[in-house]
């Protein structure tokens, strides 16, 4: 007798979630309870259950992500993000190192109303999170920097729009599948580090290329992508990103999730096969590449300050977030000031930070000052403007530690006690293992566990991880594992002892990047 299938394992055989949370959401409007077992199905949605302090799920409030298809919010879209971060979700607002939006204590009673809100000015959340295609990175001044490549943003919006459109093909993958399309001469998207990847540039007779990159990752099985030796042109990237979606779709380990990554394929395969899969499905051969493009080093990737743009009479401005974190009342002044100086929008970065866009050159100084004032720096220190943290324990069911809160405090501290340090430098706090916050391409990662402290007692702390970097295939370096732990309460000393000894011994480094891949710490 065959094994009668529940709704569950109905709903997966059918290859489509996001059908049947579209009609979650209808029973929802209508007053039907939500079935315990479709919950883990919102993620389809952007939507995350809280934890409770017990670590259960709390199925009142979600946490949910807003995909920006280009990084970027036009005023329009800004004042109704704002609306929904003030309205909805209790004032709280996070800026992630995917380049999205994520708000937190959302009630199901509201989604009607957010994603009314959302629609009237072309914004959704499907597909923000979920097995499938991820919102695609792509570089935060696409179509605005006047050194970019090329405007890759318009080509990520092309990707976006076919994924959105053929969503029976793609939205029920063996998990999730990251894609960065970049244009930009500073290489912000950070392709060393997705599943698959486009980083333009120009070859010796001028001509835009995109070095394609495969299998890179984070997590517990980190990995730098492996380049492809093959160059990809524009008009192919959308063929070559499908493609690879298909083999992914269909050979991906869907018995183990943690060998369910592109990564974990391409090093079952070899490259080669995985190559060879990707020019057969295409029906065409790629152009060769044997010569990786020379690649802006991870300390140099930043937007920070006032720049011309290349619209006439314009400029853009980068600014620093306090770890990613942004209050409702700020967020609704920053669409307040972008209003007042008739600004084109706001653009997020990968490194939890925001760039303001369209800004007129006679009033950009103003602009950046008013941003100034409300705490986001267009000139920060070097802990503000990298130090990048998870959800950690407050809302994410993996957390071991409390983060983003944790890590406002480190940064004004360390700001403090080193006010005299001036040296790019990454500092990611990570409530866990997973390392959402990418301490594994940090030059310290902090990975958040349990220690004894001195009367024996089981406290928050974190193992520490140093020397973490990223340029391109054979530069870029994973962050080593000391084997120290340190106690969450000594963290900002930590750090401060590491500046004060490297100033006295830099032991022959030029950088203090470089000393922390080099010194020896004692257990």
């Amino acid at each position: 007798m065959e094994k009668e299938l529940s709704d569950l394992e109905k709903l997966k055989a059918s290859r489509n979630p996001l059908r049947v949370v579209d009609d979650m959401f209808k029973e929802a409007n209508e007053g039907i309870p939500l079935k315990d077992e479709y919950i883990g199905l919102l993620k389809w949605y952007g939507m995350y259950p809280h934890i409770n302090h017990d670590g259960r799920e709390d199925k009142k409030y979600f946490m949910k992500r807003i995909k920006l298809t280009d990084t970027k919010m036009n005023l329009e879209q800004l004042e109704v993000m704002a609306k929904i971060g003030l309205d909805y979700a209790q004032g709280l607002v996070d800026f992630t190192d995917r380049q999205n939006v994520q708000f937190h204590y959302i009630e199901m009673k509201d989604i009607p109303a957010i994603f009314e809100l959302l629609e009237s000015v072309g914004l959704t959340s499907r597909m923000a999170s979920g097995d499938g295609p991820r919102p695609i990175m792509t570089s935060p001044v696409g179509g605005i920097d006047p050194e970019e490549i090329i405007d890759a943003s318009v080509i990520a919006k092309q990707v976006d729009t076919y994924f959105d459109e053929n969503e029976d093909r793609f939205c029920n993958f063996p998990r999730k599948y990251k894609i960065g399309i970049s244009g930009c001469s500073k290489h912000a998207v950070a392709h060393e580090i997705q599943d698959v990847a486009f980083t333009a540039f120009k070859d010796e007779n001028g001509e835009v290329l995109f070095d394609l990159t495969l299998a890179g990752g984070l997590s517990k099985s980190k990995q730098i992508a492996y380049r492809a030796n093959r160059y990809v042109k524009p008009e192919q990237v959308l063929d070559v990103a499908v493609v690879c979606a298909e083999i992914f779709r269909d050979n991906g380990n869907r018995h183990n999730r943690n060998k369910a990554r592109v990564r974990h394929l391409v090093n079952e395969w070899g490259l080669e096969k995985f190559v060879d899969a990707i020019e057969e499905k295409l029906g065409y051969k790629l152009q060769e590449g044997t010569v990786e493009p020379a690649i802006t080093p991870f300390n140099e990737r930043d937007h920070f300050g006032i720049h011309k743009a290349k619209q006439e009479g314009e400029s853009f401005i980068g600014f620093a977030t306090n770890s990613g974190r942004v209050a409702g009342v700020d967020f609704k002044a920053m669409s307040d000031i972008c209003k007042k100086y008739n600004a084109g929008g706001i653009a997020l970065t990968s490194t939890q930070n925001f760039i303001v866009y369209g800004v007129k050159d006679e009033v950009a100084q103003a602009l950046a000052d008013e941003f100034d004032a409300l705490g986001y720096p267009y000139k920060p220190t070097p802990f503000r403007a990298r130090l990048q943290s998870c959800t950690g324990i407050e809302f994410c069911k993996f957390g071991i530690t409390e983060t983003k809160e944790f890590a406002k405090k480190v940064v004004v501290e360390l700001e403090q006690k080193n006010p005299e340090f001036n040296e790019p430098l990454m500092i990611a706090i990570s409530g866990c293992g997973n390392g959402c916050s990418q301490p594994q391409i940090a030059d310290i990662g902090f990975v958040g566990t349990k220690v004894r402290d001195e009367e024996g007692n089981r406290v928050e702390g974190y193992d520490v991880l140093l020397g973490g970097h990223l340029q391109g295939e054979k530069l870029s370096r994973i962050a080593k594992k000391t084997g120290v732990k340190v106690q969450a309460t000594k963290l900002v000393d930590f750090v401060t002892d590491l500046i004060t000894e490297y100033n006295i011994d830099n032991l022959g480094q030029n950088s203090f990047k470089d000393y922390l891949n080099t010194v020896e710490l004692s257990k």
